[in-house]
């Protein structure tokens, strides 16, 4: 086949399938675009992969102007923007970038489209943010009184309320952008490209900064729960900071509960998974120090018994 016609034929069919998850889409009230955004990038990713980026902006243009037809504003929104990061994913494919480049590339723009969807113009997307903080605010109120514990006095509940769900809704990018990534490689794996072979998370070295920055951001936020500061700018963000910190420094203790006990019994793989979820609810405290140690120091080389790059 005539490799022009190939292209038109390839950009219909993905133009076809971005229609159908449409149409899904509304028959469900939205549902698919709440709980499956991550999939929306992935024809994009298919044919930016095989055609490179020049080629790939007339496809993206036809999926939003189907989408102004079929569709509401906000889900334009959200296809033009899931669209384009599939084809910048793609395209870093089909140009062989480093796959940690793309990774990140992929996660900035899922926090980017969070933050504006969640946080700036929430009320556009059928959110409301204050009836969400009030109901969180007397769940929170509840439970703690429940449990026969009150809110501590240097805690200004509404504002911690808002910090974490700015953090959450960082979170939630991260985490978007990340299943995208995997579920781009699974597809382009089964159609045969050819894709870098990743990193083992093993084998992965973090930053040894990031962990001082990690312990740093967890010790600004502990100190200002006790020592609430001035400026209630500054306390969120050192709040929000803290959070961000604590989270990254989990998922390494995790990793670092995993690799220990894997290369202590290579036949049990499945129970360092639960004891690491295990850990994260009841001793994150000691779970965020493995993961400091884990980055700052060479307990990670020498359990591998071998070097990496630092």
């Amino acid at each position: 086949m005539n490799n022009n016609v190939r292209k038109l034929t390839d950009g219909a069919m993905m133009c076809a399938i971005v229609g159908v998850m449409l149409l899904i889409n509304r028959q469900m009230a939205g549902m698919l675009e709440e709980l499956l955004l991550f999939i929306f990038p992935l024809p994009m990713v298919f044919y930016s992969a095989k055609y490179g980026m020049r080629n790939s902006w007339i496809v993206l243009a036809a999926m939003v102007l189907l989408t102004v037809i079929v569709a509401t504003p906000q889900t334009l929104f959200y296809v033009a923007s899931e669209s384009m990061i599939g084809l910048i994913y793609g395209a870093g494919i089909h140009d062989r970038r480093d796959t940690r480049t793309l990774v990140w590339l992929t996660i900035v723009i899922a926090i980017a489209v969070n933050i504006i969807s969640t946080l700036i113009y929430a009320s556009f997307f059928g959110y409301d943010l204050v009836a969400e903080m009030t109901e969180t605010k007397e769940i929170v109120t509840q439970t703690m009184g429940a449990a026969g514990v009150s809110v501590p006095a240097t805690i200004n509940l509404d504002e911690f309320i808002k910090t974490s769900l700015v953090v959450a809704t960082i979170t939630t990018g991260v985490m978007q952008g990340y299943i995208t990534h995997m579920l781009s490689r699974l597809m382009l794996k089964r159609m045969r490209f050819d894709v870098p072979k990743p990193t083992p998370v093993a084998y992965y070295y973090p930053p040894v900064w990031s962990g001082y920055v990690g312990i740093a951001c967890m010790a600004a936020y502990y100190y200002t729960s006790t020592k609430p500061l001035a400026s209630q700018m500054w306390q969120n963000v050192c709040m929000g900071a803290g959070m961000c910190g604590m989270f990254y420094l989990l998922a390494y203790g995790a990793v670092a509960v995993i690799v220990f006990s894997v290369i202590r019994n290579p036949r049990r793989r499945k129970m360092p998974v639960i004891l690491a979820i295990l850990m994260v609810f009841a001793m994150p405290m000691i779970l965020s120090l493995l993961g400091f140690l884990y980055i700052t120091t060479d307990l990670h080389r020498r359990a591998l018994g071998g070097t990496g790059n630092a």
